[in-house]
């Protein structure tokens, strides 16, 4: 696609009048930022922006990494009548891949960045879930004038003990199972080590082993890993081994964030003048309430929002309720600035 100049307002779709929370369309663009990255952008509901009006839209990113966009990370937003932006990010969901040597944190911050000016966006507020937590707080850190809030939603923090603990958990659902796959005993380290070393057919079963791992985690339902071979399609399989391929690089590198980089990088985020809201389900078995406590911590002006029998996902218990309100109240803060 050519390098032609999109402002908000002339590719936001408007917002859809019924089933807010499921309504997903194909991209409205696919930005060529050396590589294609696929793009969407919706009006706020309550009405159009006016053609000359500067737009000061949400950005949303996903989780993962290796996830994509979907209905249910923009459902609060569309409650809310608010406009946003979002997009897949490199080597996910409909993005182009590219080589994982030249993927790291610093290139996902200068796409979202990139799609930012591409739609001349000058300031905008973020809602970053899981991993895409730790990117909002990545991209505020980094261009913190052009943000004007930030919403997360039970952030992931990359600390080395806290994945060695997410995979400890992994293994207590189904130690031998885990073992079979990753070894037993089997951390961060190691679990990465068998991405780089396998070949492509036990890539595939190290994913799909990942991936019913996490889901039981996630559900609470270990019924699936008694289940025999996964009858998966092409796209499925290569779905899946794109994914956790792409999560193995970023934990093995610790999301190429050292603890001072860490530090750092929220402490620049405490000395901002933007409000921040950590929404935190307190049955969240993926990323812990323990994570966002101690986020909370660093970031005193914070807002800590603790959901009782709330887990990770976006839709899960009175998640999208929680958010939503929280960016309503971001959009009074704002016109009150």
């Amino acid at each position: 696609m050519p390098k032609e100049h999109f402002t908000f307002n002339q590719l936001a779709n408007p917002a859809p009048k019924s089933g807010l929370a499921g309504v997903w369309s194909a991209p409205q663009a696919m930005l060529d930022l050396g590589g294609n990255v696929a793009v969407w952008a919706e009006q706020g509901s309550t009405q159009a922006l006016a053609p000359n009006l500067r737009p000061c839209p949400w950005l949303v990113l996903h989780g993962g990494p290796g996830g994509s966009l979907g209905a249910s990370h923009v459902a609060p937003l569309r409650f809310a009548s608010v406009p946003w932006f979002g997009f897949d990010q490199r080597n996910s969901g409909l993005s182009e891949d590219l080589d994982l040597g030249v993927i790291d944190l610093q290139r996902y911050v200068d796409d979202a960045l990139d799609v930012a000016d591409r739609l001349d966006i000058s300031q905008f507020h973020i809602l970053g879930g899981s991993w895409g937590a730790t990117l909002a707080l990545a991209i505020a850190a980094y261009r913190p004038q052009r943000v004007a809030s930030v919403v997360l939603r039970a952030p992931f923090v990359p600390l080395r003990p806290r994945v060695d603990a997410f995979f400890e958990s992994l293994e207590r659902l189904a130690p031998d199972y885990f073992a079979e796959h990753f070894g037993p005993g089997a951390r961060t380290d190691l679990v990465c080590e068998c991405f780089d070393v396998a070949t492509p057919e036990h890539l595939l079963e190290l994913s799909i082993a990942w991936s019913k791992l996490e889901t039981t985690l996630l559900t609470g339902k270990p019924g699936q890993l008694e289940n025999g071979k996964s009858f998966l399609t092409d796209v499925q399989e290569l779905a899946l081994v794109r994914k956790y391929r792409l999560q193995a690089h970023f934990l093995k590198h610790d999301c190429f964030l050292s603890p001072a980089d860490w530090n750092a990088l929220v402490s620049r985020c405490a000395h901002a003048k933007w409000p921040l809201s950590i929404v935190q389900g307190l049955s969240d078995s993926v990323c812990p309430p323990g994570g966002s406590r101690m986020l909370s911590e660093m970031l005193l002006r914070s807002t800590l929002v603790e959901l009782p029998q709330t887990g990770h996902l976006a839709e899960t218990g009175n998640m999208m309720t929680a958010i939503s309100e929280q960016v309503a109240r971001h959009e009074q803060l704002a016109r009150t600035d």
